[in-house]
């Protein structure tokens, strides 16, 4: 997903997106639910905007896996 800025709206079907991607993922340690969320093809600063961690956390988790 291209990042966005922070004044620009979502479309529906991001924000969608985004709140099936929190529910999916809750419960998950933070980096197993990085790893999945790349997986289903968010880029890294959305993954760290959903999870509350840094942009980079995603790729870092990805490389330690």
């Amino acid at each position: 997903m291209p990042k966005k800025a922070k004044s620009e709206t979502l479309d529906p079907m991001e924000k969608l997106a985004r709140v099936v991607a929190i529910a999916a993922t809750t419960g998950m340690e933070k980096q197993e639910a990085a790893r999945r969320l790349l997986g289903a093809g968010f880029d890294s600063p959305t993954i760290g905007g959903l999870l509350d961690v840094g942009p980079n956390f995603a790729n870092v988790a990805k490389s330690r896996k």
